[in-house]
């Protein structure tokens, strides 16, 4: 657990965000909203051992969603987009944009499955719920 505490704290120490001992501990799951950052985060284990995954997200930035093992190695895991492509075609925006909505809300209902039920409005956006949708 020393790497992982390391590893994230050491991403986050310009904003003086840290890992709370007693979740590393405890191996808890949690949230930080601090210096403009929502992270939340929550401790697995898998065939490659024990870790911790972390969905960091920050107005000013894109968002990240990482797997921090327990030797230190980071994995990239998918996160919510905050562009796409556009196309003077009205037609393939329309796909393109429909497609965009299709893989961030994919992405949320893995978030939200695994407990990040937390929502910055512009992860709000991102995945569409703003529009109305044709029933």
């Amino acid at each position: 657990m020393e790497q992982i505490a390391e590893t994230f704290n050491n991403r986050f120490d310009h904003w003086n965000i840290m890992l709370p001992e007693e979740d590393i501990k405890d191996r808890c799951s949690g949230h930080i909203q601090e210096s403009g950052w929502l992270i939340q985060y929550c401790f697995g284990e898998d065939e490659y051992g024990e870790y911790l995954d972390y969905y960091a997200a920050h107005r000013m930035t894109d968002d990240e969603h990482v797997r921090i093992y327990s030797d230190g190695e980071v994995e990239d895991l998918p996160a919510l987009s905050s562009m796409f492509l556009v196309s003077e075609d009205p037609e393939e925006n329309k796909r393109l944009e429909e497609e965009y909505y299709r893989e961030n809300q994919r992405v949320a209902i893995m978030l939200v499955e695994k407990g990040f039920d937390k929502f910055t409005i512009n992860m709000f956006l991102h995945t569409g719920l703003d529009k109305k949708t044709e029933e």
